[in-house]
């Protein structure tokens, strides 16, 4: 009888292993399966791609002039007994355009040299259309060296400000409309200026070798130099017309076009930047 007993227990455990994990209810008919799945594991790896300082990198960029100080007017436009007595230059707006070339001083890369060349153009016919009594226009050449700081040198936007001296050959021409209809031509020779600039700006990298700029200037052409002279009349011209300097300088006697007037305004510019000598390194982050 045991012996029987232990055979049926044998042979029931054996029929429950090979069921595996199989169970059957009899109540509601129901066969519930326990499967065991594996699931393999993705592992993200991350790429830090970093640029090295560049070797040289080159400014061009345009943007419009607004004058401050004398270079200025009502409402932008001419005014012939402004510009007769030297009150001011009789002119507001303008638009130019500038080329810089930066060096860097340090391996950091936080001091760079700039390179600097402009042109700057303004006309009192620009925005505002009260050419009655005359307009007038000027002409600015300019170069100059200067130091540059930039906070983040070697990221992907760089913010920067500096400043540098700046020479200066400013010159223009004039047509004053009279009362009597008679129109009066003036030559305003070049003449030679130092003066300052002073800026702040940023950079945007778009690839390792190209960027684009924008910034905010304020330029003073004409600090030192400044320098008055009597207007020299061209008897063979039809037309009458005057050569004379820029006269930015006051003199006891008050003479025609001459006065204390300082060649000073802001710009805003905005483009491209280009980066010599940059290498890109990858790096994998743990």
């Amino acid at each position: 009888m045991k012996s029987t007993i232990l055979k049926i227990s044998a042979l029931f455990i054996l029929l429950s292993s090979a069921m595996g994990s199989v169970t059957y209810s009899q109540d509601n008919d129901v066969i519930i399966k326990y499967d065991t799945v594996k699931i393999n594991k993705t592992r993200i790896i991350k790429i830090v791609t970093t640029r090295t300082l560049p070797k040289f990198i080159l400014h061009v960029s345009g943007g419009l002039n607004v004058g401050a100080l004398e270079l200025t007017s009502h409402n932008g436009g001419f005014s012939r007994e402004d510009y007769n007595t030297g009150k001011n230059f009789s002119v507001r707006n303008g638009f130019g355009f500038s080329m810089i070339g930066k060096i860097p001083l340090s391996k950091k890369g936080n001091f760079w040299l700039d390179i600097i060349t402009g042109f700057d153009r303004f006309q009192s016919d620009l925005m505002a259309d009260n050419t009655g009594e005359g307009k007038v226009s000027y002409n600015n050449i300019n170069f100059g060296l200067g130091i540059e700081y930039n906070f983040t040198p070697t990221h992907k936007v760089k913010y920067y400000f500096g400043a540098n001296p700046l020479f200066s050959f400013i010159s223009g021409d004039a047509q004053l409309s009279n009362p009597d209809n008679n129109r009066v031509d003036v030559n305003i020779t070049s003449s030679f200026r130092m003066g300052y600039q002073a800026f702040l700006g940023m950079e945007y990298a778009l690839a390792k070798n190209v960027g684009i700029n924008c910034g905010l200037r304020f330029t003073h052409a004409n600090l030192l130099l400044k320098h008055t002279e009597i207007p020299i009349e061209d008897p063979d011209e039809f037309t009458p017309t005057s050569s004379v300097p820029l006269n930015d300088d006051s003199t006891v006697d008050p003479i025609q076009f001459g006065g204390w007037k300082q060649f000073a305004y802001f710009t805003g510019n905005v483009g491209i930047s280009f980066f010599f000598g940059t290498k890109e390194r990858k790096y994998k982050l743990p």
